[in-house]
């Protein structure tokens, strides 16, 4: 915006004298010799590449891979006085401490549970949760061009040499810019999990003691119908939960806006024939460089029913500045319309260094030189 501005002041400052409007001045000045020429240009930037790590790939988390999980059944073991409790009901020891393996501290919930002189109680609350994750990760790159465009400005002084060469020396200032996006994803896992759920079945001798109507829930320290402490039979089994299936994928999504402004201190060499013209020009430049960069990933995950939901998300961003010198070589055609103006086609080569810059998980670098191409007008005093 900087540059367009100078650009636009230039044209401002040099309107009057192209317009004649003050021809006493301009023979003051005696600007005989020296031209001004304004234009367009498309710049290509060769060897692209990006490279793109992730953070998912490094992401070390329970909701990824899943929590190994065993719960002990409440129902506890088989042998001794212990406090049981059940899905539909408890055993416990009293008030004074189960004497004789027996207790009146007891509940049960259904009249089903009741079978004769046995009462059966069910846990189901052991279980072990097994998990089976696997990953895929890649470190993903990309390769190409990039092109930019902008304006230039070219401000000279000719010194004639014979009728069809002649030479000049001059300042010319362009500036380029583009932006790019890219979204991709490079990370993926798949976690079954598994779980097996312990099934007990615990019975308890009555003794005699017909059961109080359900639910019925027994007093710690208050007496009351009394059952055996222990069980005296007990059934395990196992039961197998469908296996649950999750799939985890990032999103990446980069953007890179870059501008280059060139000051580029030229000397050219010029051959006309008639009203066509050749310049070959060269010289060093001083390439000003400006970027801004942003970096975001999502960590998704979806179960077998389709619903989704982000894990964990980063987010990075870059910017900055830097002067980087370098050279180039110019070559043009063009036509004199009339004593003043002319018009010319070009194409130019720059050499500069490599331009690295890493924001988030990645890295993108691309030759700062690069071939040019463009059209100009040129009034020349």
């Amino acid at each position: 915006m900087k540059i367009n501005k100078a650009f636009f002041y230039l044209l401002l400052a040099v309107s009057p004298l192209m317009g004649g409007e003050d021809v006493s001045e301009n023979k003051r000045l005696n600007l005989s010799g020296f031209s001004i020429e304004f234009g367009y240009s498309a710049r290509s930037f060769d060897g692209l590449m990006l490279s793109v790590d992730s953070f998912s790939r490094n992401y070390n988390s329970t909701k990824l891979t899943g929590e190994i999980i065993s719960v002990d059944p409440s129902a506890g073991s088989f042998e001794g006085v212990l406090d049981r409790s059940y899905d539909n009901g408890f055993v416990r020891k009293d008030g004074t401490g189960s004497i004789g393996e027996v207790t009146w501290f007891w509940g049960y919930d259904d009249i089903s549970q009741v079978d004769q002189d046995v009462i059966v109680f069910t846990d189901t609350s052991g279980k072990d949760v097994d998990h089976q994750y696997s990953q895929i990760t890649d470190l993903y790159s990309e390769e190409g061009s990039e092109r930019g465009n902008g304006p230039m400005f070219s401000l000279s002084y000719q010194f004639k040499g014979s009728e069809s060469l002649s030479y000049s020396a001059g300042l010319n200032i362009s500036n380029v810019r583009f932006d790019n996006s890219w979204s991709l994803s490079n990370f993926s896992a798949v976690r079954n999990t598994e779980v097996t759920q312990y099934v007990i079945e615990d019975s308890y001798n009555l003794l005699g003691t017909v059961p109080p109507e359900p639910p019925y829930t027994g007093k710690f320290s208050e007496p009351g119908a009394l059952i055996e402490a222990v069980p005296s039979e007990r059934n395990e089994s196992f039961k197998n939960s469908p296996t649950e299936r999750f799939q985890f994928n990032n999103q990446i999504d980069n953007n890179f806006e870059f501008s280059m402004t060139s000051f580029s201190p030229a000397l050219t060499l010029s051959y006309g024939l008639k009203n066509f013209f050749l310049d070959f020009g060269f010289g060093p430049t001083v390439n000003v460089i400006d970027w801004k960069s942003n970096y975001s990933e999502n960590l998704k995950s979806s179960d077998q029913n389709g619903e989704s939901n982000i894990l964990e998300n980063w987010s990075d961003q870059s910017s900055g500045d830097d002067v980087v010198l370098g050279a180039f070589l110019q070559v043009s055609a063009g036509l004199n319309i009339n004593n003043n103006w002319s018009l010319k086609a070009f194409t130019r080569k720059d050499w500069a260094k490599e331009f690295e810059n890493e924001v988030g998980a990645s890295r993108i670098n691309f030759d700062l030189g690069g071939m040019s191409a463009g059209m100009s007008a040129t009034f020349s005093f």
